[in-house]
């Protein structure tokens, strides 16, 4: 602790020393507060030494923490922004050299406007890396992999749904597939559980992947990215997909409404089927074997092929029997539509 100690006083020691020289040499500053102009030098040269070493510590120690969780993608674009802030800077100190020349303030200002703009590049490309590959696209006409189309991220309960593979073959579904890492972690930890169903939905979910890698007419990718250990799988997620300008793919409830909170787009499987079952209107017949008793007295339920439950009135007598039924009303609900009809003999009698 104490090496460590030394070594972080001698590192911010050496850089305002450092700080104050160059703006003693230099005379950025013209005398203030009343101070001679080497004291103002030496004052303000050591306080801009001190506050860049502790940006330099900040950022070391913040660069350290994301390449150690896979985030080298986001630093590198971060400092592509922050070379194309620094070269606006420039533009903007051209400027005041010229039409300010006598200026006393202007080599501070000047420093101040590069440092802020390189500052202000590294944060929009350290936050928001999909920013460049949009503005590439967009300056190409829109044009590249899948159209334009941004790629999609899967989460496990996507992949373990099943249904994701039958989609995607349909080519409703544009760009790249992408799979990170942990997910893929999760993935066999589920298919190695103790628990027989959740092996089971685990292997289904690795069968899928198999599948969708083999369809020559997919792009699936593998981000190499593993988890933190410290952080859930979905804010893992999040923060990947905001790196990528992706979008994410799910069945989870959580997931979708987070992710939406924090401006990424969701494409909700559950949301999908929902939408494309059929529409019913009262009056509609349709067949319906009925299955087991409702809550209500007398109710009977079963179920269409799409999975919508259906409520008869009345139907309780005709449980295990195929019967013709007419459309009463509708409900839609998170969790799906539900039907209410009635056997068609009492429909027509009403």
């Amino acid at each position: 602790m104490g090496g460590k100690f030394m070594l972080e006083f001698s590192f911010y020691f050496i850089l305002t020393a450092l700080g104050a020289l160059i703006s003693w040499v230099t005379r950025l500053s013209p005398p203030l507060f009343g101070l001679e102009g080497w004291e103002t030098n030496l004052l303000l040269g050591g306080l801009g030494g001190l506050t860049a070493a502790g940006l330099i510590e900040g950022i070391t120690k913040a660069l350290g923490r994301r390449l150690a969780h896979g985030g080298g993608r986001g630093l590198l674009l971060g400092l592509v922004f922050a070379l194309i802030g620094s070269l606006l800077g420039l533009v903007a100190y051209l400027v005041l050299e010229s039409i300010l020349p006598e200026w006393p303030l202007r080599g501070l200002v000047e420093g101040l406007v590069i440092l802020f703009l390189a500052l202000l590049g590294f944060r929009i490309g350290y936050l928001r890396p999909g920013l460049l590959l949009r503005l590439f696209q967009g300056g190409m006409g829109g044009e590249g992999e899948g159209g334009g189309a941004p790629p999609k991220l899967l989460d496990t309960s996507v992949i373990i749904d099943g249904r994701i593979g039958d989609i995607v073959k349909t080519g409703f579904i544009e760009g790249k597939i992408l799979i990170p890492q942990f997910i893929l972690d999760e993935l066999h930890n589920i298919a190695d559980s103790a628990d027989n169903l959740r092996r089971r939905k685990g292997r289904r979910g690795l069968d899928i992947l198999g599948e969708l890698t083999r369809n020559p007419g997919i792009t699936v990718e593998t981000v190499e990215r593993g988890s933190s250990g410290s952080v859930d799988a979905d804010r893992e997620l999040i923060q990947l997909a905001k790196e990528l300008g992706a979008e994410i793919i799910t069945t989870d409830y959580n997931l979708n409404k987070v992710a939406k909170v924090e401006g990424i787009r969701v494409l909700n499987i559950n949301e999908l089927a929902n939408a494309v079952k059929p529409r019913f209107l009262p009056g509609e017949e349709l067949e319906v074997e009925v299955i087991d008793r409702g809550e209500e007295i007398g109710q009977g339920v079963g179920y269409l092929d799409d999975g919508t439950m259906v409520v008869v009135e009345n139907g309780r007598r005709f449980i295990g029997k195929k019967i013709q039924v007419v459309v009463h009303s509708s409900l839609q609900t998170e969790a799906g539509k539900m039907l209410f009809v009635r056997p068609k003999g009492e429909y027509a009698r009403r």
